[in-house]
């Protein structure tokens, strides 16, 4: 009789510990579905980094031309990552007014109205449109970058950023990444690659992607 209760005990020991062993585990991957699926907030005012994946023109684009953008910089909320390095921007052209007319400067306005992470989830976004406007005029040339006028050109850094004019550029450069100043007769020319900031005016719920490293 011994032996058999003593039998009959280790078999509920062991399925105890197997009922625990299979709980822990149910709990385990609950708790990595719950963490996959969380969602953040991407505050007004979230400063996103971005390449510009086709060229934009104002001599050869027109209103309604799609832009593309693709993260180079991932952003992080409470220690997840929201947007990864790689994810897309969608927008478009909204203004476009090419070099030569009436007094000769270019102007381009572009909006970004969707971000879309590789997992495919799609998400509607509303931020600061990225404004320029080349003044014509044959002794000096200046770009406007949201509103914002400095003579003498954009150089290199981020479009949209707080450091991305410059001043000195002599009148009429072509400088930094190939980005045109407008003067009389020339247009504004955004090259493929060009880094952009995009900053949003709206709060938006994003699913994370994984926990920051």
């Amino acid at each position: 009789m011994r032996g058999a209760s003593g039998f009959v005990i280790r078999r509920m020991i062991v399925c105890a510990a197997l009922t625990v062993a299979i709980f822990s585990t149910g709990c385990s991957k609950d708790q990595a579905v719950a963490d996959k699926n969380k969602t953040e907030e991407l505050a007004t005012g979230t400063a996103i980094v971005a390449s510009l994946q086709n060229t934009v023109d104002t001599g050869k684009n027109k209103t309604g031309d799609k832009v593309t953008l693709r993260t180079t910089q991932e952003v992080r909320v409470n220690e997840m990552t929201v947007v990864p390095a790689g994810a897309t921007i969608n927008g478009e052209v909204t203004h476009i007014d090419p070099a030569g007319r009436v007094a000769g400067g270019a102007e381009l306005t572009l909006r970004f109205t969707e971000l879309v992470l590789p997992d495919g989830k799609s998400y509607p976004i509303t931020a600061a449109p990225l404004r320029m406007k080349g003044k014509g005029d044959a002794k000096e040339s200046a770009a406007e970058v949201g509103g914002g006028a400095v003579a003498g050109g954009i150089l290199g850094g981020v479009l949209g950023g707080k450091k991305s004019i410059g001043k000195g550029a002599a009148a009429g450069a072509v400088v930094g990444a190939g980005v045109a100043v407008a003067t009389k007769g020339d247009q504004i020319v955004l090259p493929a690659g060009k880094k952009i900031t995009v900053t949003l005016t709206e709060p938006v719920m994003v699913t994370a992607v994984k926990p920051a490293s």
